[in-house]
């Protein structure tokens, strides 16, 4: 579905530069969320490319794992990425691929089922390229989604009365959470965000993805963009700081 940038908001949105760096300064805070994402990027780095298998069923099973992408059949997955020919080719190219991101979505099971993984697909990629890759997730999605249907994605808007037609920005939530589905659109549609809220060409996908995200898992700040949105926190497991007494002593 085409995606239109043309603007016809009525009131100013706010600018969420600040309220991102101060929660970049509350980011330790969640705790084992932070260390997991240092240790996929740690080896990531260490490992970026695709010719060992055991390297890429590690990357995709600790993803899983810390991320909570729901693959059961995690062996299928590595060998479907390890199947993409010239996959750390594509992975060097100067923009997103949605072609990739489809491959590694796609995952043809037994009896010739077929599973999309496209959440685990975005998160895949970004996890070797986050500055070209922004993710999508059901909180993300979420945030856009309540942004559309309150008027503050401009220039989206929700359409109430089924009888309307619909347009490439005139649309129900139904079709607005499909099109965010298709990659090009979520790309759009999260460059058209950041445009509208101040942080085009000021933090990358990654920092943006990890805002929004973690405004939602963190408990112990409250951030603008949850304001903005007010989701139920409770579906999203916020996270807080789990700590022991020391008790034990051993002398």
């Amino acid at each position: 579905m085409a995606v239109t940038t043309k603007k016809t908001h009525t009131h100013k949105l706010p600018d969420l530069s600040a309220d991102i760096n101060k929660f970049l300064k509350h980011s330790n805070e969640l705790g084992s969320y932070r260390m997991q994402e240092e240790i996929l990027l740690d080896f990531t780095k260490k490992y970026p490319k695709h010719d060992i298998y055991e390297a890429v069923e590690i990357k995709a099973k600790l993803l899983n794992m810390f991320y909570s992408t729901g693959i059961q059949a995690i062996d299928v997955m590595v060998r479907n990425i390890m199947s993409i020919i010239d996959i750390d080719k594509i992975l060097q190219e100067p923009k997103y691929n949605r072609g990739l991101i489809d491959a590694i979505a796609e995952l043809k099971l037994k009896d010739d089922k077929k599973r999309n993984n496209y959440s685990f697909a975005t998160k895949y990629c970004a996890l070797h390229q986050p500055e070209k890759y922004p993710i999508y997730d059901s909180i993300v999605a979420a945030i856009l989604t309540k942004l559309m249907k309150t008027d503050q994605l401009p220039p989206f808007k929700l359409k109430r009365k089924t009888s309307d037609p619909s347009t490439n920005t005139y649309m129900t939530q139904s079709e607005f959470e499909t099109m965010l589905r298709n990659y090009d659109s979520f790309v759009k549609v999260y460059d058209i965000f950041m445009e509208d809220y101040g942080l085009k060409g000021k933090f990358s996908y990654r920092i943006v993805d990890w805002y929004l995200w973690g405004s939602y898992k963190n408990g112990n700040i409250e951030t603008e963009i949850e304001k903005l949105t007010q989701l139920d926190r409770n579906k999203y497991v916020p996270y807080s700081q789990k700590k022991v007494e020391k008790t034990k002593n051993i002398n």
